[in-house]
């Protein structure tokens, strides 16, 4: 792939998590101009909750994705890895991670 069309696909990425991100009630997203150049600001989106806390998303659109991930999770909702010298991870489509947000804003609504 071209580095030009590689940017491309990648600047796509960031920009629909973005809108999809400004979709959800009580969100509010941007995407970092330069994605990733400036080094105060080394990742993709920057988003707040509506209780205010910070949330940072790099996006990386690969020609096969996390392949570990993607054979591992099959037809579940969401994976969660614990590597042995790290964090556990969860991994998820943006869509359910999405709809995920929407219900537990409506929770908080009740």
């Amino acid at each position: 792939m071209k580095p030009r069309s590689a940017k491309a696909k990648g600047t796509r990425l960031e920009k629909a998590v973005m809108d999809l991100l400004n979709k959800l009630p009580g969100w509010r997203a941007r995407k970092q101009p330069g994605s990733g150049i400036f080094q105060g600001f080394p990742h993709d989106v920057y988003a707040k909750r509506i209780d205010g806390e910070e949330v940072v998303i790099e996006c990386k659109s690969w020609k096969h994705g996390w392949r570990t991930g993607d054979k591992a999770m099959g037809q579940a909702d969401m994976l969660v890895i614990k590597p042995d010298h790290g964090d556990p991870m969860v991994y998820l489509s943006l869509a359910r991670f999405a709809e995920l947000t929407a219900l537990e804003d409506a929770a908080r609504m009740q």
